[in-house]
């Protein structure tokens, strides 16, 4: 669980009270986030026959909702009886709501990225904050986690882009298209990079650092544009996880920059 990784970088120990707490909350964020989700795709998922769970008539629609309603109360009620304070209940409350406005609204327009540039970055400072991290040195994680965070974004929806165009869901890389889309995920990567180096370990050379990731970046924009036509589902996957796979090595310093260590 990636919250609970975060906790072991910021100093708490797996035996600690909090994780337990922890844990508790953001599985049932998650639950909630997860179960809107596929209330809000039904449609979609119906009309294209994908194996979910409410098509397939494991799950109602009711009863999605349901969870949906309970695991955000239930998240927020244990934050407040976790002792976490006021501005760790707000920082669940908005990460449900980033979730919420994702599943409901924002998931089908240009809009789609903005609930991941706010609720990614704001895990690991939710957790910083609860392991008593100083919130001002905190400032890296979101100043090089937003791009990361819509550049992974971007890297996800980009091989959805024709099966969403032709559902009529206007996600961010629809409405950038091709290959708007692919330079835009590749520029925010490398914005992300500069801060990641910026923050890096002094023992590793930045600028073998930063060329590494330039090079990997470059390779990946090359990737995806050499099939204008029509890239194959191959390709698409490929690019994809390569660039995720680099935004999340690239966050690893901002993480461990904010975790004092």
């Amino acid at each position: 669980m990636t919250a609970i990784g975060f906790a072991l970088v910021f100093g708490l120990r797996i035996d600690d009270w909090r994780m337990s707490w922890i844990a508790a909350i953001m599985l049932l964020v998650q639950f909630s986030i997860s179960a809107l989700n596929e209330w809000a795709d039904q449609d979609l998922d119906a009309r294209s026959d994908r194996r979910r769970p409410i098509p397939l008539g494991l799950l109602s629609p009711r009863t999605a909702v349901v969870i949906a309603v309970v695991g955000a109360v239930a998240a927020l009620v244990l934050s407040v009886l976790s002792g976490f304070g006021l501005l760790a209940f707000c920082m669940v409350l908005l990460g449900i709501a980033c979730g919420w406005g994702y599943d409901l609204k924002l998931k089908r327009t240009p809009l789609s990225f903005l609930p991941f540039a706010i609720a990614f970055p704001l895990l690991p400072l939710w957790v910083a904050m609860i392991a008593g991290r100083p919130m001002d040195a905190l400032g890296a994680v979101l100043l090089g986690g937003i791009p990361l965070s819509v550049s992974i974004h971007l890297a996800d929806a980009i091989p959805d882009r024709a099966l969403d165009r032709a559902a009529g869901v206007n996600t961010l890389a629809v409405a950038l298209g091709r290959p708007g889309a692919e330079i835009a995920a590749v520029g925010l990567l490398l914005a992300g990079m500069l801060v990641s180096i910026a923050v890096f370990d002094r023992q590793v050379s930045r600028l073998s650092f930063g060329l590494s990731i330039v090079a990997v970046a470059v390779g990946y924009l090359v990737l995806t544009l050499g099939s204008r036509t029509a890239p194959s589902q191959l390709a698409s996957l490929l690019a994809r996880w390569v660039l995720i796979g680099i935004a999340l090595l690239a966050a690893l310093p901002l993480v461990a920059s904010a975790s004092g260590r």
